[in-house]
């Protein structure tokens, strides 16, 4: 079940009705929001929900024997298996057949041959953003950050919340657990408020995302095209997984705030930033976040010499490349992205960053042109792939439609622009202070663009396959 379907506007139309009638009762909202997470989850695959009850379950209680205990060692002891048993269980569905292969193709480089084994492993949806904030929820138990959630249900409503249960925002268990622990309550402002981000999400989906989608499959499908043909998919691609993603976290943002819970920002203008550094405090912001105060910082941070950070730097965002998938395409995207912030953390920590001073329209063009290279081999199906493009892009002439398709690629770019610019002047805050009849009006205007294209078979979102 996708948010872009009319089968999931029937299921939210049926939620919604029914919490609004016991929205006032605790006890009986969790239960709703749980079995809600349940139905919504089991659509995918309900063999799967054994598997997010079972891990789930083993966060619950390593973190209840971690706030029990006053014997340090037994504490890293309940921390260690629930760190094994969520990133062996994600290890497991999503790198074991990647690292099999990899090592295969070594051993016969190295002249070995023998008959490499199949497997196949089915991917649980959303199993890369329920594992990392499970793993919030006892690492801050474990840091004294936040107290044990000792009622079953409340923790796996929180777990399984459904709006962002599949691709995020990945949420904090400071941040959200709490709010299960409070009486909910839904005014005008949250519920308007709601409703503007779900429209908004489903523009920038229904309209942005997949008007470029058939735009970048034709190009990154296709094996014999050349000249500027490669970049403008790229550039399309990077406007298609902006507007698919954030269009994502939105409406989960939304469909939170119209049930009286917030979600944390996930996106806030990328594409407007001017440094590499400013990109990712933009961009998907939970999970960069989740990588900073878990992985960054606990590496030694910034705190041990500029060697050792510009190393924790790559190996982060190394990380952060292998979490979206198993291939070396995405981990390439992350070196990509690692060199870029380690590289400028030198060039501002430097001297001569201080006389010499950039355009910040230079350095706005060099930001996309790193971004850009990293969505080549982000969406590439291997390195080789990537390579081919690049090749395409150096030695061969420009296809004969390649000017229509410029003009298609630059709409799409314009209206993602637009977008941008006009949230950053005017954001909810700005736009709950308009006359009703202005909202009224923006409202509709989003409204007949999504239902214009709103299709019979919605294309999935990009990062469920994450």
């Amino acid at each position: 079940m996708i948010f872009n379907s009319d089968i999931f506007l029937l299921f939210f139309s049926v939620v919604i009705l029914l919490y609004w009638l016991v929205r006032n009762n605790q006890g009986h909202r969790d239960w709703l929001i749980l079995i809600a997470s349940f139905l919504f989850y089991g659509t995918w695959d309900w063999r799967f929900l054994g598997l997010l009850v079972l891990t789930g379950g083993i966060d619950f209680v390593c973190a209840y024997k971690i706030s029990n205990s006053n014997n340090q060692t037994i504490k890293k002891r309940w921390l260690m298996f629930s760190l094994l048993s969520n990133l062996g269980t994600l290890g497991f569905f999503k790198y074991a057949g990647f690292f099999l292969d990899s090592a295969f193709h070594i051993l016969e480089n190295l002249g070995f041959h023998s008959t490499r084994p199949v497997l196949a492993i089915i991917l649980p949806a959303g199993i890369s953003f329920y594992t990392f904030q499970a793993l919030s929820y006892t690492l801050d138990v474990y840091r004294g950050q936040i107290k044990v959630e000792t009622d079953p249900v409340k923790y796996f409503a929180f777990l399984t919340f459904f709006p962002q249960l599949v691709a995020g925002p990945i949420e904090r268990a400071s941040f959200l657990l709490p709010q299960f622990r409070e009486k909910r309550w839904i005014n005008e402002s949250i519920l308007l408020r709601g409703v503007w981000f779900i429209l908004w999400g489903f523009f920038l989906k229904v309209v942005i995302a997949d008007y470029f989608a058939p735009l970048v499959d034709m190009v990154f499908s296709s094996e014999h095209l050349g000249g500027p043909v490669p970049i403008l998919a790229t550039l399309a691609f990077g406007g298609q997984i902006y507007g698919d993603f954030a269009g994502y976290s939105l409406i989960a943002i939304g469909l939170a705030n119209t049930m009286g819970f917030e979600l944390s920002r996930n996106f806030s203008h990328p594409y407007l930033a001017s440094n590499i550094q400013e990109f990712w405090r933009r961009w998907h912001q939970t999970l960069s976040t989740w990588f900073r105060d878990y992985l960054y910082i606990p590496l030694g941070g910034d705190r041990a010499g500029a060697f050792r950070t510009f190393l924790n730097i790559c190996i982060t965002f190394v990380l952060a490349g292998l979490w979206h998938g198993a291939n070396w395409t995405f981990i390439l995207w992350g070196l990509c992205h690692g060199l870029a912030l380690g590289f400028y953390r030198i060039w501002r920590t430097s001297k001569i960053s201080s006389t010499i001073k950039i355009p910040q329209l230079v350095s706005w063009g060099i930001t996309m042109m790193i971004v850009s290279l990293g969505w080549l081999f982000f969406r590439a199906t291997s390195v080789s792939h990537a390579w081919a493009m690049i090749q395409a892009v150096i030695n061969d002439q420009a296809p004969s439609w390649s000017a229509d398709y410029a003009i298609a690629v630059s709409f799409g770019l314009l209206a993602v622009w637009i977008y941008d610019v006009f949230n950053k002047r005017f954001p909810w805050e700005k736009v709950s202070a308009w006359p009703w009849t202005t909202r009224v009006l923006m409202k509709s205007i989003l409204l007949v663009f999504i239902v214009a294209r709103w299709g019979k078979e919605p294309p999935s979102f990009i990062y469920f396959q994450f």
